[in-house]
């Protein structure tokens, strides 16, 4: 079928890959007094008395007033700190789960080709689905269903292509090479190696990257693609050529191809019509 044909130009190499990612008071007197002295006195100490209850209720009020000021003070402040220290503590927490977000892609190519390989070592397919660029998946489904509505039947590329078919389709090619491997030898398949070095990368054209990106309506600055890689496990007679796949860049990121893949290898494992 034709699927992305330019695609196919700028990652020539790779269609020769095999696909094989909480006080009390008391007064004596000894004289005594008459009634009207007795009355007279008695109506003076009551009536201090009443002064003086009340200016001790008084205080006593004072005091108790002064008091729940200072306690709504006090609880006022400390509510005040504690609400500061979980907005400080808040905002720190924020802002290190802010620096500890994963950065997309990668510093080179080598080092992007490097993961792609070990996530196939280790059967590790969401890995190799993270490598991809979300501008380059977007691209590829636009692409698809303005290019290739007929290939698709009029249904969404999007829902056709949708992350849990294709995280199935890269472990059904893990597994065909895990496969491969296990015919060779009994070296667990995390305990190979692949040839993957810098030289077995090859630089895309600038035409061709041109076109590549009028097609995807992408912006990336370089790619490089990679069409034969060896698995090997310590004896070059159980060497193999595996899967082929190419990288782009964007942003000084590089990335693994998702259209690149998709052609030279994930396509043959995908059931997209289901």
């Amino acid at each position: 079928m034709k699927l992305l044909p330019r695609i196919i130009t700028v990652f020539a190499a790779l269609t020769a890959a095999a696909a094989a990612w909480g006080c009390e008071k008391k007064n004596t007197d000894g004289s005594r007094p008459s009634a009207e002295t007795t009355a007279a006195s008695t109506a003076e100490v009551t009536s201090v008395t009443e002064t003086e209850g009340k200016n001790t209720a008084s205080a006593a009020s004072a005091a108790s007033a002064v008091t729940t000021a200072e306690t709504a003070v006090t609880t006022t402040a400390a509510e005040t700190s504690t609400a500061a220290e979980t907005a400080a503590v808040t905002t720190v927490t924020t802002e290190q789960k802010a620096e500890e977000a994963p950065e997309k892609g990668f510093g080179t190519c080598i080092d992007a080709a490097r993961a792609y390989y070990d996530a196939y070592l280790h059967g590790n397919a969401d890995a190799v689905y993270d490598m991809f660029c979300e501008d380059e998946i977007e691209g590829y489904h636009a692409y698809l269903d303005t290019e290739q509505s007929d290939l698709l039947e009029g249904k969404n590329a999007q829902v056709m292509f949708k992350r849990s078919k294709v995280i199935s389709a890269i472990n059904e090619s893990i597994k065909r090479i895990h496969s491969i491997m296990s015919e060779k030898s009994d070296v667990p398949p995390e305990q190979w190696t692949t040839s993957i070095a810098e030289q077995a990368l090859k630089a895309t054209g600038e035409t061709e990257l041109k076109d590549f990106n009028k097609q995807l309506g992408t912006h990336f600055t370089n790619a490089s693609g990679c069409g034969y890689v060896y698995y090997k496990d310590g004896n070059e007679e159980h060497d193999f050529l595996g899967n082929s796949c190419g990288f782009v860049e964007l942003d000084g990121r590089w990335y693994l191809s998702y259209s690149t893949v998709m052609y030279a290898e994930l396509l043959t494992y995908m059931d997209i019509y289901k």
